[in-house]
């Protein structure tokens, strides 16, 4: 037996149902029904979860679907799931109903079949091999797909969601419980450990603790090989300077003050994307991080021999190289260094001969928070030279006709912020789900609330999109009849191509 909230968020359904009405406790689940009569309710087994056929959804909208609910209420039905396009038509009355009764409304995602979705149930309850083997699965492409740089912690609670089981890190082997060493130059230092699963599952969970323990062990050592680095190093100050938030910045400024960058000068930023080893094969990461290394490195020298004060940072799958001025260098500043771009790649170009680079150039810009403000532009530039196809040459910020004050706004601590805090209901989805609800609402806010014209660019029914809008301000903390609040969201969508 299993709760909702377990089958809900587990990974073969996370991505094909969600709530509508969410009940406050989290009721267990037994079987799976099909309906096709609001009258069947009364056959109805405990603890199932029920999904309306579209013939017996005809009636959502009348006083019998609340008689049904009371039915089902009284049967202690678990849960029932609507299609996408019957969702919006649901009266207070009904939800209302299904509050008191503990009873949760579960919308079904757009491209589903009923019959796909309550075979998955379905398998899910049995808790069988396959189910055992599509979580493992899960759970080692959220190994994979780890960054390196981030912490250990969101690595087990990922990977843990990912299995639907607990996964933690001791420092003692734990008895009675499965568990395998981390290995660290031949050194243990700790265990990763789970509760104990039974039958299929077991199997399932000995191999992602195997794949766990490998891969916080190369974590570890990372971390540990990075801090016997220089730690002042000035490609590590800038690339810690762009990626500072509000509160450690200061603390960067300072170390880049004491290794004699000149920070708080002039700053003008070129990106350059490696697009073609930006999302290498599983195994050829390390492969096409130093590819990317060893051009930007030769690009650093060939515009330091060019002339002028220049440095280098990463910025994620990109890197940066940053010319920077004691005096204002003024406005033709990003056409000379996109000029003096052009040589560079020109010049570089044979070192990696089938990948393709996008260039952007910023503007130049004062002091740290100018740094930052110029990087974002060249990153911006980089997008466009990415949509207008535009591969091998430098693009200045300035000649894209890119939207200067959204750019400056999201270049600020506070506006960035902003922009991230409001959106993380919706990013905290994850994957294909997060990207959908978002683009949903941006066509959304930019079709002025228009059900009608959102459906036509994205190619859905208006029902669709109704439940879809529906769905995303239950999650946005945020007022939907306040304009300052949609302008929010607005320009949050907007400032999130920057990324």
């Amino acid at each position: 037996m299993a709760s909702l909230r377990e089958l809900v968020e587990s990974p073969a359904l996370a991505p094909l149902v969600g709530y509508v009405s969410r009940p406050r406790s989290d009721p267990a689940v037994e079987g799976v029904t099909l309906i096709e009569d609001l009258d069947r309710f009364a056959q109805v087994g405990e603890r199932d979860i029920v999904l309306l056929t579209r013939g017996a959804s005809t009636a959502i909208s009348s006083y019998r679907f609340d008689m049904a609910l009371r039915v089902a209420s009284s049967r202690g039905v678990a849960a029932l799931v609507l299609t996408a396009a019957d969702v919006w038509r649901i009266p207070s009355t009904a939800t209302a109903i299904a509050n008191r009764s503990g009873m949760a409304i579960l919308g079904m995602d757009d491209d589903t079949e009923l019959m796909e979705l309550a075979l998955a149930i379905g398998r899910e309850l049995a808790g069988g091999a396959d189910v055992a083997l599509m979580r493992a699965h899960t759970a080692v492409r959220a190994i994979e797909a780890h960054p390196l740089d981030a912490s250990i912690e969101s690595l087990l609670a990922h990977v843990g969601a990912a299995l639907a089981v607990p996964i933690s890190m001791v420092a003692a082997e734990p008895p009675e419980r499965p568990a395998r060493a981390v290995l660290v130059d031949d050194r243990v230092e700790g265990w990763i450990t789970a509760p104990a699963q039974e039958g299929d599952a077991a199997l399932g969970l000995e191999i992602v603790l195997h794949a766990l323990a490998t891969c916080v062990a190369e974590v570890t050592t990372r971390a540990r090989r990075s801090q016997e680095l220089p730690t002042q190093s000035r490609e590590q100050v800038l690339t810690d300077l762009l990626s500072a938030t509000a509160k450690t910045r200061d603390e960067v400024v300072l170390r880049a003050r004491g290794l004699g960058l000149e920070i708080d000068g002039w700053h003008v930023a070129v990106r350059l994307d490696f697009e073609d080893l930006a999302d290498p094969a599983d195994g050829k990461e390390l492969d096409a991080y130093q590819a990317r290394a060893r051009l930007a490195s030769a690009a650093l020298q060939a515009a330091r021999a060019a002339g002028g004060t220049w440095h280098l940072a990463r910025a994620g799958e990109a890197f940066v190289l940053v010319s920077s001025y004691r005096e204002d260098p003024g406005a033709g500043a990003s056409g000379q260094v996109a000029a003096g771009m052009d040589e560079v790649l020109a010049a570089t170009r044979g070192m990696l001969p089938g990948t393709i680079i996008r260039c952007g150039v910023g503007t130049a810009r004062a002091g740290p928070g100018g740094l930052v403000a110029s990087v974002a532009e060249a990153k911006a530039a980089a997008n466009a030279a990415r949509t207008s196809k535009r591969a091998g040459n430098a693009i200045p910020f300035d000649s894209v006709g890119l939207r200067r004050a959204l750019v400056e706004w999201y270049a600020s601590d506070t506006a960035r912020e902003a922009a991230v805090s409001v959106l993380q209901p919706l990013s905290a989805l994850g994957g294909i789900r997060a990207e959908r609800l978002i683009q949903t609402l941006h066509v959304y806010l930019d079709e002025h609330g228009s059900l009608t014209r959102t459906g036509q660019r994205l190619n859905l029914h208006r029902n669709a999109v109704a439940y879809r809008v529906n769905r995303i301000f239950e999650l946005l903390d945020v007022d939907q009849e306040n304009p300052d609040d949609l302008l929010l969201l607005q320009l949050a969508c907007r400032a999130r191509e920057l990324e």
